[in-house]
C-alpha cells in the first residue's frame, strides 16, 4: 500500500509539474554575456508575450488573452543585438526620450551629462555633500518622476556624470566607436537598472514591439 501511495503521489507531482510548464512555461533568466533581455528577444518567437520578473530570476512566456493589457499604458520599445541594448521610450521629469533597460546596471537611474544639465539636475552639483559617493566620477540627485508606458515612478535616485568628467554612455558598446543607424535613430540619454527592474513586473509585447509594466506585488 506504501508503494502505491508513493507511486500515486509521485504521479501527481509529476503532472502539476508538466502542468504548469504547459501552462506557465517559465524558465529562469538567462545568464550569458549579453544583456538578459537582448537575449531574451534574440532567442524569442516573433508572436511570443515574455513576462519577465527580474527580482525572481524568471521568464514566462504566456499565452494573449490570458492577461489583461491596457494598450493605452504601452510604451514602444526596440532592441539591437548589435549594441547589446533593449531601449524603451519614456519621460524623465517630463522629457520624452529613449532610456535603456539596462540588467547589468546595479542603481536605479542612470542620466548622461546634457540631458541632465537641460532638466536642471546639475544646478546643486557643487552646493550638495556628495562625499560618500563610491563612484567618485558621478554624483546623485533625485528625478521627480520617471514615466514608462503606464508606470510612474516618483524621486527617482539619479547618477550624473560629474562637470568633466569624460563620460560616454555608449562606449564600449557595438561594432565600432562610430553610431550606428539604429544608434541614431533611437539614441538613449541613459540606462535604467536592476533597483528598479526589480520591482516592477515586465511584459514584452515581440511582435508589436510594446512594453508593459506594472508594480510587483
Amino acid at each position: 500500500m506504501q508503494k502505491i501511495l508513493v507511486l500515486i503521489v509521485s504521479y501527481s507531482l509529476a503532472q502539476l509539474q508538466m502542468a504548469y510548464a504547459a501552462e506557465g512555461n517559465c524558465q529562469p533568466l538567462p545568464n550569458g554575456e549579453r544583456d538578459v533581455f537582448v537575449e531574451l528577444l534574440s532567442e524569442a518567437d516573433a508572436n511570443a508575450l515574455l513576462q519577465v520578473n527580474v527580482d525572481d530570476g524568471e521568464v514566462c512566456v504566456i499565452k494573449r488573452g490570458s492577461i489583461a493589457l491596457n494598450e493605452a499604458t504601452a510604451a514602444n520599445f526596440s532592441v539591437s543585438a548589435a549594441l547589446d541594448e533593449l531601449v524603451v521610450e519614456a519621460a524623465v521629469d517630463g522629457y520624452e526620450t529613449w532610456l535603456r533597460i539596462d540588467s547589468a546596471y546595479s542603481g536605479e537611474l542612470l542620466l548622461d551629462r546634457a540631458t541632465s544639465e537641460k532638466l536642471g539636475l546639475t544646478d546643486a552639483e557643487f552646493i550638495g555633500d556628495n562625499s560618500q559617493l563610491e563612484a567618485s566620477d558621478f554624483f546623485i540627485e533625485y528625478v521627480g518622476s520617471l514615466e514608462i508606458g503606464g508606470i510612474r515612478l516618483r524621486s527617482v535616485e539619479t547618477n550624473i556624470p560629474l562637470l568633466e568628467v569624460p563620460y560616454d554612455h555608449y562606449a564600449d558598446r557595438g561594432p565600432s566607436s562610430e553610431k550606428s543607424t539604429i544608434e541614431a535613430e533611437f539614441l538613449t540619454v541613459g540606462s535604467i537598472g536592476e533597483e528598479i527592474l526589480e520591482a516592477i513586473i515586465i511584459v514584452l509585447d515581440v511582435a508589436n514591439q510594446q512594453i508593459y509594466m506594472t508594480q510587483a506585488n
